[in-house]
């Protein structure tokens, strides 16, 4: 009998507990405003609020009460701010801030240099691989991401039709055959995995990525490894905002929820392909091929020994390589098109430029003709300023030893902070007319303003934690828009289309289905293998039967 009463005592505690904590106000946090009537009590209430069907995606609806209410309550220990100044104090070089433990609940085992909240980990593992993401070896990894820009041009060559009869008449449903957020997300996966692993997928070739992965169960089964990915994040975005109760959340969803369960199995496909692919490349490499990939000094390093790290973390590194080296190029070249139809003056000067700039010959667009283009870049900039691929809020802790200022607010030790890049883009301090497009605003110098603003601006984080691919990611972006954009014209279903995305860590475009013709009728369709950088291929031997084995299942 007793028993049962402490039993019964201690599961009203618990569920009194956070109320208790409520009220007691440790930190005084209570006195900013909360972004619903449960984020003083639970983590789980920011979860709710990424999950739940709206009009509105979360990051936006967050956003629009922070230009109300500049500091936000959105979890029992987390403030969200609404001032650019929070970019340099949370995420800067001098910030003491480190990562939250939500990162330690995704990494699922290993230390990954995306995730790991160990600021010596992220150091030592930064400085292994350093070398491979640097400036000077974005050539190196040109002729993979030339050699895809070719297989989608092939594609796009096919989907064309007839140029419309007038600018802005409705298009039939039958002529709208390029789905580009489809084309691009395989475009964005096949590149990272490229440059990442040295292996190619043939997703473009194939038009799906559908893939035969061996489950960690032993059982094979076809999977469609992007939306595996996806299903992933849609699952850990709804339910990792309160750590300490996610791994039983995590079960408890996979057994009661048939949503939940689907996205839990998808997400162990994806974890599944990662580690099939990894294997193949470290095998790869113990039989003598040579390799230059940004895993390679995750797996061997500079002298060939076997790299100092743990067995389970070179499969870690490539998972956030590949997620994050696919998703976030695939969506910023969807947005960038998107913009660039919605607004025809900058689609003009645009092309003025790659005009300018392409030969007759220049099927591909060439790295070295693209990288020093100003207007490309500033379409680039403006469409990630305005729709951040990584949209949502990423959790920093401040010191736990004493207050720290946070955009002219004295917060607690150890208190979660953050700032989304999208609300950081936003702030008119830095970024006058914020909801318009403006990509000339990127183009003025010689007053501070630009600098000012590229302080803010963080598409790819900030500071010491900012994404170390970035290089490679801007390498994919201008190689495939400078090829689209001088070789075709698009249309929109309509003049009034307007995009919807939707947001878990990501913001996805939903879908954008256009219509396409050649600007140049008459030239030839696709570049043949002399017209595009070469260079010896690590995969051509070990994947080309794969790809013709896929190729029929498909």
């Amino acid at each position: 009998m007793l028993t049962a009463w402490l039993v019964a005592a201690w599961i009203l505690l618990v569920l009194l507990w956070p109320f208790i904590r409520y009220f007691q106000d440790p930190k005084g946090l209570r006195k900013y405003p909360s972004q619903n009537i449960f984020s003083g009590l639970t983590g789980l209430a920011y979860g709710w609020e990424v999950g739940r069907r709206h009009r509105v995606f979360h990051t936006r609806r967050l956003h629009e009460q922070l230009v109300r209410d500049p500091v936000v309550r959105i979890g029992p220990n987390w403030l969200s701010f609404g001032r650019g100044q929070a970019v340099r104090d949370i995420y800067g070089f001098n910030s003491p801030c480190l990562k939250g433990t939500i990162y330690d609940s995704l990494q699922g085992g290993g230390e990954s240099l995306i995730l790991t909240t160990s600021r010596e980990v992220h150091s030592q593992r930064r400085r292994m691989v350093a070398a491979s993401y640097a400036p000077s070896n974005v050539e190196l990894w040109e002729p993979r991401v030339a050699e895809s820009t070719a297989v989608l041009v092939d594609k796009l060559d096919s989907m064309c039709t007839a140029a419309p009869l007038r600018p802005g008449a409705i298009v039939p449903q039958e002529q709208l055959a390029f789905d580009a957020n489809h084309w691009f997300m395989l475009y964005g996966f096949e590149c990272a995995i490229k440059i990442g692993l040295s292996k190619d997928p043939g997703w473009l070739m194939q038009g799906t990525d559908l893939t035969l992965v061996t489950r960690p169960d032993g059982l094979k089964e076809y999977a469609k490894i992007i939306d595996c990915m996806h299903s992933s994040s849609r699952a850990n975005a709804t339910l990792v905002w309160d750590a300490a109760s996610f791994p039983m959340m995590k079960k408890l969803t996979n057994l009661l929820s048939p949503w939940y369960a689907s996205q839990w199995h998808n997400a162990s496909n994806w974890g599944a392909y990662v580690d099939q692919i990894t294997a193949e490349r470290v095998e790869r490499g113990e039989k003598g091929e040579d390799f230059h990939d940004l895993c390679q000094l995750m797996i061997r390093d500079r002298k060939g020994d076997p790299a100092k790290i743990s067995a389970i973390d070179p499969v870690a590194h490539p998972a956030g390589l590949v997620n994050g080296g696919g998703d976030g190029p695939a969506i910023s070249l969807t947005n960038t098109l998107y913009y660039l139809l919605k607004n025809p003056e900058s689609m003009r000067k645009l092309r003025e430029e790659l005009d300018e700039a392409l030969g007759a010959d220049d099927v591909i667009a060439p790295w070295s003709k693209m990288k020093r283009l100003p207007y490309l870049r500033a379409c680039i900039d403006e469409s990630m300023r305005l729709s951040p691929p990584v949209a949502t809020d990423l959790i920093r802790k401040t010191p736990p030893d004493r207050p720290y200022m946070v955009a002219g607010e004295l917060i607690p030790p150890d208190t979660s902070v953050s700032i989304s890049a999208y609300t950081a883009h936003r702030d008119p301090e830095y970024f006058p007319d914020p909801e318009a497009w403006k990509p000339e605003r990127w183009l003025v110098k010689g007053d501070g303003t630009l600098r000012d603003m590229l302080a803010i601006y963080s598409p790819f984080s900030a500071g010491g934690r900012a994404c170390i691919g970035r290089n490679t990611a801007i390498l994919v972006q201008v190689v495939c828009l400078g090829t689209l954009i001088h070789r075709y014209d698009f249309a929109l279903p309509d003049a009034d289309f307007e995009m919807e995305w939707i947001d878990y860590f990501n913001l996805w475009p939903v879908e954008l289905r256009l219509k396409v013709w050649r600007r140049q009728p008459g030239t030839a369709a696709l570049a043949s293998v002399g017209d595009v950088p070469t260079e010896k291929k690590p995969w051509s031997e070990s994947s080309r039967s794969e790809k013709s084995e896929k190729t029929e299942v498909v």
